[in-house]
């Protein structure tokens, strides 16, 4: 292959940015499951709510607790590759032409 140094680069630069991407989007859902989760807690601690009612509330808490975890679990992931592959940018870029 011609440039393989130029080819790593531009390969690294769509990762990282597919990767900020995610992360966004991780931020995100992140942000909704925590206020989902809000809303029902409040939901439970009524008073007033019909028992049946209210176990179906208690489980769609606990639900959104797993779901919260699991995307707070997959957002540090992510963060982790960030770093990952901005330091494999740095190295391909430290990186002489003639080396590949």
């Amino acid at each position: 292959m011609a440039n393989l140094k130029q080819r790593l680069v531009e390969d690294t630069k769509r990762a990282i940015a597919a990767n900020r991407e995610e992360v966004k989007q991780s931020d995100d859902e992140l942000a909704i499951l925590e206020a989902r989760l809000k809303v029902e807690k409040r939901f439970y601690a009524m008073k007033d709510i019909d028992k049946g009612l209210k176990e179906d509330v208690k489980y769609s808490v606990q639900a959104l607790e797993a779901m919260l975890a699991m995307e707070r679990n997959r957002n540090a992931e992510l963060k982790k590759d960030a770093r990952i592959l901005e330091y494999r940018s740095r190295v391909i870029e430290k990186i002489d032409n003639d080396d590949f």
